[in-house]
């Protein structure tokens, strides 16, 4: 016989295979196909039906295509969101590789439907997140309390340590989200979230062996966001990394819910 686990959480992801009624908000999401790899789920309505089963209320995502085409690409989140109103919400993509692009969304940010911040992906531009051409970004995001998602990893030279330190020092309104935490680097991530109020930690991917418990023992439980990059990995991997962690109770709610929806607030 199973020996029970004083969780609650683990006991419904056991019982039940997902944490319905919980609310997971999946703070780091795509959508749509992407070149060379197999995603049999990655339309709307499959990322719905996968939400739906792990239990996941929300996904914050940017489309795929957005990645390298941001003009068509934020025309299909925008059109997934308008879809499904209540289960997405877009980060809206853009390239400082093409500043005039970049400028002409922040300028009709605020006509969009359901995107609450941006998405850059440096490293695969190799264009850095402190170049001028992002200025206009940053300068809204802090004026508007916005997040921005930011790709990053272990030794990027585009959106890693100095520069994170650099925008979250200059810009300390916006909300700067490291998606994946700096991968490998999980010492620089802590550190950067512990110091600036500003910076989030994100665990797409991060789920090696005790990061979780390395993150919230460093006391950065209320700056840690749930995150799995759907629809490359299915979520209950990740959920069940947060839920099996050995962490407190109110640090896995924390980090699966609570965090990001202070963060994103009334726009879920």
């Amino acid at each position: 016989m199973r020996a029970k686990i004083r969780s609650a959480l683990a006991e419904q992801l056991l019982e039940t295979g997902g944490l319905h009624g919980l609310g997971v908000i999946d703070s780091h999401g795509h959508m749509g196909p992407f070149g060379g790899f197999l995603m049999p789920n990655a339309e709307a309505a499959d990322m719905v039906r996968t939400m739906d089963r792990c239990g996941i209320a929300w996904l914050v995502f940017s489309h795929h295509e957005a990645l390298q085409n941001t003009i068509k690409g934020n025309a299909k989140a925008q059109a997934a969101i308008d879809m499904y109103p209540r289960r997405f919400r877009g980060y809206y993509a853009v390239n400082p590789a093409y500043p005039d692009w970049l400028r002409a969304g922040v300028e009709n940010f605020e006509q969009l439907r359901g995107f609450v911040g941006y998405k850059i992906l440096a490293g695969y531009y190799r264009t850095a997140i402190d170049l001028p051409a992002c200025r206009p970004l940053w300068e809204q995001a802090h004026e508007k309390r916005l997040p921005v998602l930011l790709h990053t990893w272990g030794g990027d030279q585009y959106a890693g340590p100095a520069q994170v330190e650099k925008i979250a020092r200059r810009y300390p309104r916006a909300i700067i989200i490291m998606g994946h935490s700096m991968y490998g680097d999980w010492d620089s991530a802590i550190r950067l979230a512990k110091r600036y109020g500003n910076v989030y930690c994100e665990l797409c991917a991060a789920y090696a062996t005790g990061v979780i418990r390395k993150m919230v023992e460093d006391g950065i439980e209320d700056k840690i966001l749930f995150g799995t990059d759907l629809p490359w990995f299915d979520p209950m991997y990740g959920i069940g990394c947060v839920v099996f962690a050995r962490i407190s109770e109110t640090a896995r709610r924390k980090i699966l819910r609570e965090n990001a929806l202070r963060l994103f607030g009334a726009a879920l």
